[in-house]
């Protein structure tokens, strides 16, 4: 409620009629605190409340106010403890209380009003770093509403999820809202293949016998940087190259952000020239071999998954590592994420946990 709202109905309201009620910059003061909506990290024990202290020097630090965990909670709004009836003045969004049960919208920092002049300056902006939670009215609007627009899905044969750690991933993957952060736990699926690929192939070794060379040059391989392993199981466990090209073309919608991220921002493992690049894209038959046969000579099948390897782990670094020589990704990427590069990760997940 605004102050003029609040004021108002105070005489008329038992708990409001002889408390002090003042403006403090925007915010309303009712008994000497103010209540701020947050957003509070998921990370937090919601059981108890948390009290909130200036850091400490050389004795201990004030205590400035209290966390209260009330998003959710539904409650008589006249049976509340003091504090949270608080709270639910600045919660309720009508001009004139009508509902006595009410829901919370937010949690609350309950602030002391001496406290709030100093808070506001100096340390309300910073709360996500110190006190993992943000103000409401300090939060970024970042909403991401792409959706690819899917109207069949085809059920894939042969595919086998031994481990629950995948099936977590799974889970977080197909939960999240946030397209970034499901390209990452999709990818992590590959990770956690990595160590028993070749756990697999030296067991073959071991049991074909007379093999120690061979034993050797996998355990050799076993060492060598994170992009080389990629390769070599998407190489060996992704057949269906027509599958792969199938998601592969799609990059001619976003041309000059390939260009950028796999090219000005790219590394030397990666397997296609730029020259070759600029061919396929202005060829209709784009990453067929037909393509590849116009210019040049080239291993197809073990081209194209490392072509796939190699994108994959560099859209992988960009959203990972937000560091100067890294493509940064941001919302304006979303797009190429949701159309391009997650279909393509699927599909070679897919095809990687195929038995």
């Amino acid at each position: 409620m605004k102050f003029e709202h609040i004021i108002a109905i105070k005489d008329d309201d038992e708990f409001l009629e002889e408390k002090e009620i003042r403006k403090e910059f925007h915010q309303v003061s009712i008994d000497n605190k103010i209540a701020l909506p947050i957003l509070c990290s998921h990370s937090f024990d919601r059981s108890n409340e948390i009290i909130v202290e200036y850091e400490p020097t050389t004795r201990k630090g004030p205590s400035i106010g209290t966390i209260k965990f009330l998003k959710g909670v539904k409650r008589d709004y006249t049976s509340l403890p003091d504090e949270e009836r608080i709270c639910f003045y600045t919660d309720y969004e009508e001009e004139v209380i009508v509902d006595q049960i009410h829901t919370f919208k937010y949690d609350y920092l309950l602030i002391e009003t001496k406290y709030f002049t100093t808070y506001r300056r100096k340390f309300k902006k910073t709360s996500p770093l110190w006190g993992s939670f943000f103000h409401i009215d300090d939060k970024p609007e970042i909403k991401f509403d792409k959706k690819k627009s899917t109207s069949k899905i085809f059920i894939k044969k042969g595919i086998k999820i031994s481990n629950s750690i995948y099936k977590d991933n799974l889970l977080l993957s197909i939960n999240e809202p946030n397209p970034f952060n499901r390209f990452l736990k999709l990818y992590h699926l590959l990770e956690l293949q990595f160590d028993l690929h070749t756990a697999e192939k030296i067991k073959l070794l071991v049991e074909q016998g007379n093999k120690e060379r061979e034993i050797s040059t996998k355990l050799k391989e076993y060492t060598k940087e994170e992009i080389k392993r990629l390769q070599s199981i998407v190489f060996e466990r992704c057949n269906v190259i027509d599958d792969l090209v199938l998601k592969m073309d799609v990059i001619k919608n976003f041309e000059a952000k390939a260009d950028e991220i796999f090219y000005e921002y790219g590394r030397q493992s990666n397997p296609l020239k730029k020259q070759h690049f600029n061919k396929i894209m202005n060829s209709a038959d784009l990453f067929k071999k037909v393509s590849f046969d116009r210019i040049g000579t080239f291993r197809y099948e073990e081209l194209v998954t490392s072509i796939c390897a190699y994108w994959i782990y560099r859209v992988r670094s960009s959203i990972a590592h937000n560091k100067f020589g890294e493509y940064i990704m941001d919302k304006d990427d979303e797009e190429f994420i949701v159309e391009f590069a997650e279909p393509l990760l699927k599909e070679v997940v897919n095809q990687c946990f195929k038995i």
